[in-house]
């Protein structure tokens, strides 16, 4: 998959991890993502079947597949919102079990649900992120990322009273505060407007120049194409295939009753 598509203005004050691509130096950063035959159960069941990923620093990669397949599952993982139930997960070489406490310093996750709070106002919620975040320059930052997802003239409006396409772009803003080194963006495009879906589409590039890592699941892969370097396809909590540079993966090795086999993907 290649990159066309520049974003139309760059945003370096809220660039949220400082890449040794983004200060011109060579990439030579360890894996961001290693997974070996990372599973989850639920109820018994496996939504994530015995994953063994390996994703180079620095690119941006679509997770892709039907409803079922794994991929907010796998999100979730990565996130430590969820602990595996077998296998391991690493981000930048951090256990996401053992250290899911450096692992959250690294990671930034934007789920289907949003996480705001209603009763605070939109600057609020984000002057919330940012002291959870020690993130430096609060007061400026915040306003830059009010200004980046198009939230200004609604700054002062509490939250109970946004659309769900404002709820997206305000949990986007949130994203842009943090110092995270891996973006994972669960259906980001939901709920979106056109001038949404455009913000997102630039977020995207702006974060893949710099060298952030961003895994996203979505099923708007037509739409992806042009943003991202590779993608994994999940089906049935197994990857069915995988594409690109710099994206790898190897058949799971668990007993063969913890794994169904996949099925094919429709492309």
């Amino acid at each position: 998959m290649a990159h066309h598509l520049r974003p139309q203005t760059s945003m370096p004050q809220t660039t949220i991890y400082v890449s040794p691509r983004s200060l011109g130096a060579p990439d030579s950063r360890p894996p961001a993502v290693v997974t070996t035959d990372l599973a989850r159960l639920f109820a018994g069941s496996p939504a994530l079947a015995g994953v063994s990923l390996q994703i180079q620093a620095g690119l941006t990669v679509a997770l892709l597949g039907p409803n079922g397949a794994g991929k907010t599952t796998l999100l979730r993982l990565l996130a430590t919102a969820i602990r595996p139930s077998y296998g391991r997960a690493e981000v930048d070489g951090l256990d996401v079990d053992r250290e899911a406490h450096l692992v959250r310093s690294r990671v930034a996750y934007l789920s289907h649900a949003t996480g705001l709070y209603d009763d605070l106002t939109a600057r609020e919620n984000l002057q919330f992120a940012a002291a959870m975040l020690a993130t430096p320059d609060a007061a400026e930052r915040v306003e830059r990322a009010l200004a980046d997802v198009g939230l200004t003239d609604r700054a002062a409006d509490r939250v109970r009273d946004f659309s769900a396409g404002m709820r997206r772009r305000l949990a986007l803003g949130r994203i842009l505060l943090g110092n995270a080194s891996l973006v994972l963006l669960d259906e980001p495009y939901a709920a979106l407007d056109a001038d949404g879906l455009g913000l997102v589409d630039q977020l995207l590039a702006a974060w893949r120049e710099v060298g952030v890592t961003v895994l996203v699941a979505s099923h708007a892969a037509d739409r992806l194409h042009a943003l991202v370097d590779g993608g994994v396809v999940l089906d049935r909590g197994l990857v069915a295939g995988v594409e690109g540079r710099g994206v790898t993966s190897v058949p799971p090795n668990l007993p063969a009753e913890r794994r169904p086999s996949p099925t094919r993907v429709a492309s």
